[in-house]
């Protein structure tokens, strides 16, 4: 299999797993986002780095967010809301973390491949996206061109990314223009 065919492919895949999404939850994410006192990600491995690329626009945007286990991550109190990334919905660091996030009384939204997972539990939502991953046993949906959960991993980026647009109209900040809070010591 050449690249080009490889990344036609891959493209037709993630369409296939982002059109089901259920676009009622992806608005509620927005409208907690909106509401949030500070938003928090977390994740492990590849599901994180994507919510870290969400959390830069977030940031970008204006909204005070940080990373679960960064340095200067501050206290999470009632108020705020946590986005969790996990393709099987069994990750232990962050089944922890969303404990720990509900019992301060705060809010936790998952992005995930399973709405019958222990995040999903925990969670106050879960947006499902019906992505292969290697962790769980998957009846019913197809092995991916490219291996493990990277396509949950690039649904999940897309997702964020397509969050982004009406995140910025409501908060009135240009997507035409370059980002006022870009970093600029670079």
């Amino acid at each position: 299999m050449n690249v080009i065919d490889t990344f036609s492919k891959t493209l037709n895949e993630l369409s296939e797993v982002l059109l089901p999404v259920d676009e009622a939850n992806v608005n509620r994410l927005v409208e907690e986002i909106l509401n949030a006192s500070k938003i928090y990600v977390a994740g492990a491995g590849r599901s994180l780095l994507m919510l870290r690329c969400f959390a830069m626009r977030l940031m970008h945007l204006g909204f005070e967010v940080y990373v679960v286990g960064d340095t200067i991550t501050p206290a999470f109190e009632s108020g705020d809301l946590l986005i969790v990334g996990s393709g099987s919905g069994e990750t232990l660091g962050s089944v922890n973390v969303a404990k720990k996030a509900k019992t301060i009384g705060g809010k936790v939204a998952l992005i995930s491949t399973r709405s019958d997972s222990t995040l999903a539990g925990i969670s106050d939502f879960t947006i499902v996206i019906p992505a292969y991953t290697d962790k769980v046993d998957m009846p019913g949906r197809k092995n991916p061109t490219l291996p493990g959960g990277t396509l949950f991993e690039h649904a999940l980026l897309v997702l964020g990314d397509t969050m982004v647009l009406p995140l910025a109209e409501a908060v009135g900040v240009r997507t035409d223009k370059p980002f006022t809070k870009h970093a600029n010591l670079e």
